[in-house]
């Protein structure tokens, strides 16, 4: 029973979901829905279920990289309504980094003893893949070894549509350039109707899932993200892991599951009064532990994420299935701009947090070797 004793009994179905989950069984995305609807008690056993298949399949060790981010552009030509990132070229505050000051941040990285660059940036209307290549080429230059976690599977796509190119050939060149993995962000949540209201002109869900089966075909791991707290439902939520799941069990491709509570501010969904607030804790513990036990034995390793969250957010999660706190960042423009000023945490920051949780802290790489 994941009922303590002298609390309300959690009702039978509920406890028999929990049950299941820990039993090794998967769980459907109508089990996800209900376990997503919980409150009180039932809120507190889902959270010790996941605490528990956390430990079972991690153990007590709670993983971090040191990374760079670095946000090359923030001209886009996408309309995507969950951003607050993203300029027209005749903004003023619109930018594209020479390979002059990417080559700085990246020896700025280096110095740090960072052991990843990841590269994001807008839909930029005149970036051709050479300009991608020219990027990849840039940090090579400065470092053969430093892992590049690069270009998601919008970035894929604009190339592939600019160039009139197979996305395999797109993935090929990059790889073979020296992109050694790809953020699984793009994904936000992977339901057409919510896509529709959110990001209309954004990659499909069939896209995204056609160009990361690729790169995992093609030898490139990529992460996993859903972006919760926008409009959609408690069930598409729970579809959502089901479809990663699903497709993890076909292509063995994914290294993490990266949890983003929609940060509304300065947004188009916040000034068009959508949306007025983030997903609360409450809600973010519910989603985590949901991940954990909907996603147990396919993909285990489950990142809070501090920028989001909060670094005592973040540390929180831990209590809820999370086993990652993400990366050092050193800068994070994206987020910023939705009006939540986060942008770097020292590897002896993240280690304070894991130890007064007892946990044990440990450098990791992108693909989750421990260093």
């Amino acid at each position: 029973m994941l009922t303590k004793k002298g609390t309300a009994p959690v009702e039978p179905d509920f406890e028999d979901i929990l049950q299941r989950a820990l039993a090794g069984e998967e769980l459907s995305a109508a089990d996800g829905e209900l376990l997503l609807r919980a409150e009180g008690e039932e809120f507190r056993a889902l959270v010790r279920a996941a605490d528990e298949m956390r430990r079972r399949k991690i153990g007590d060790i709670v993983t971090y990289v040191k990374n760079r981010n670095l946000n090359f552009t923030n001209i886009c030509v996408g309309t995507c309504k969950f951003c607050a990132f993203r300029r027209s070229p005749s903004d003023p505050d619109s930018y594209v980094l020479t390979h002059k000051e990417i080559a700085v941040k990246v020896k700025e990285a280096l110095r740090f003893g960072a052991t990843e660059i990841c590269v994001q940036g807008g839909l930029h209307p005149n970036f051709c893949l050479e300009d991608y290549l020219r990027i990849i080429q840039t940090i090579r230059k400065i470092s053969p070894d430093i892992h590049i976690h690069a270009f998601s599977p919008a970035e894929l796509d604009h190339i592939a549509r600019r160039e009139s190119m197979a996305i395999e050939e797109v993935v090929k060149i990059l790889r073979d350039a020296g992109l050694n993995s790809v953020p699984g962000t793009a994904a936000e949540i992977l339901v057409g109707y919510v896509r529709s209201i959110i990001c209309p002109g954004k990659i499909t869900v069939e896209r995204w899932v056609e160009i990361v089966t690729t790169c995992h075909q093609l030898g490139l791991p990529t992460t996993a993200t859903m972006l919760y707290g926008t409009t959609e439902t408690l069930r598409e939520r729970a579809e959502h892991l089901a479809l990663l799941r699903d497709l993890q069990r076909a292509t063995g491709g994914f290294t993490e599951f990266v949890l983003l509570p929609f940060m509304p501010y300065n947004t188009p969904l916040w000034n068009q009064h959508i949306i007025r607030s983030p997903p609360s804790l409450e809600d973010s513990l519910k989603v985590h532990a949901v991940a954990r036990l909907m996603l147990a034995g396919y993909i285990d390793n489950i990142q809070a994420s501090w920028v989001k969250l909060g670094p005592r957010g973040a540390q929180l999660m831990l209590t809820a299935g999370a086993n990652d706190l993400g990366g050092t960042l050193v800068e994070e423009n994206i987020t910023r701009a939705a009006g939540v000023d986060r942008q770097a945490m020292t590897p002896e920051q993240l280690k304070l947090l894991i130890i007064e949780l007892g946990r044990v802290p440990h450098q990791r790489t992108t693909t989750y070797e421990l260093i």
